[in-house]
């Protein structure tokens, strides 16, 4: 994962960013308010949506990751098939800071954002 300081990015909507190979790290705090933004249980909420960590130092902190959609593009599981997030107004640092603080080698091939280009109206 690479690290960037972009001052410009105007988000294309594509949700090509909430597909694909990796995971949402979320934090015990981010996983309360997005359980209580879908009016649930924090343990409902770990049950339905999200899986342990791969990495140690993740489930030390008592984070968890984001389960993904069933299918082979690896959707986020709150990926809506309009490409908005189901919890926006409460999603995870990681997903905010996506691509102005981080992005991946690859992002110009998925990012339609960064490229300029706008979606093509469906």
């Amino acid at each position: 994962m690479m690290e960037y300081a972009l001052t410009q990015f105007v988000c294309a909507r594509c949700g090509n960013c909430c597909r694909g190979e990796g995971f949402v790290r979320v934090s015990p705090e981010e996983q309360r308010a997005m359980a209580a933004y879908l009016g649930m249980g924090l343990e409902e909420f770990q049950r339905l949506y999200t899986r342990p960590p791969e990495i140690a130092e993740h489930a030390a902190a008592g984070d968890l990751w984001l389960r993904d959609q069933p299918g082979p593009e690896q959707a986020c599981i709150f990926l809506g098939p309009d490409n908005s997030c189901r919890v926006h107004p409460v999603k995870p640092q990681k997903c905010k800071d996506f691509p102005l603080k981080w992005r991946t080698p690859d992002v110009m091939e998925y990012c339609v954002g960064l490229r300029g280009e706008r979606p093509e109206p469906t």
